[in-house]
């Protein structure tokens, strides 16, 4: 029990820390190594592959406001449907350093 209490203080605070990227940056190393050829650059996942494999649109204002922070990570962590794990691949920093980028690109309406 503590040990998810601190997990899910860490990925709080590190997705506190998280900013919205503007026009002009570019997505992490890991986000296009791992995240782009499926969600794309913009997180909208209307890529050929993310088409094909029914990647989530993750600018969604909606869907954002329904997933905490813990789920981000786990999806990243362990994969969701078709989406595959990365927990062997990428650190626990380098996880929530994602999750933080997919909360980033939320389209909040104006």
């Amino acid at each position: 029990m503590k040990k998810n209490a601190v997990v899910t203080l860490s990925a709080a605070l590190v997705l506190a820390a998280a900013r919205p990227l503007v026009a002009g940056d570019t997505r992490s190393e890991n986000w296009q190594t791992h995240c782009s050829v499926c969600h794309g650059d913009d997180g909208k996942g209307q890529t050929e592959e993310g088409k094909k494999k029914k990647a989530r649109n993750l600018t969604n204002a909606k869907w954002q406001d329904t997933i905490d922070d813990v789920r981000i990570v786990r999806s990243i962590t362990k994969g969701h449907d078709e989406m595959p794990a990365f927990g062997k691949k990428l650190t626990e920093p380098e996880i929530k350093a994602l999750a933080a980028e997919v909360r980033s690109l939320v389209n909040k309406p104006s």
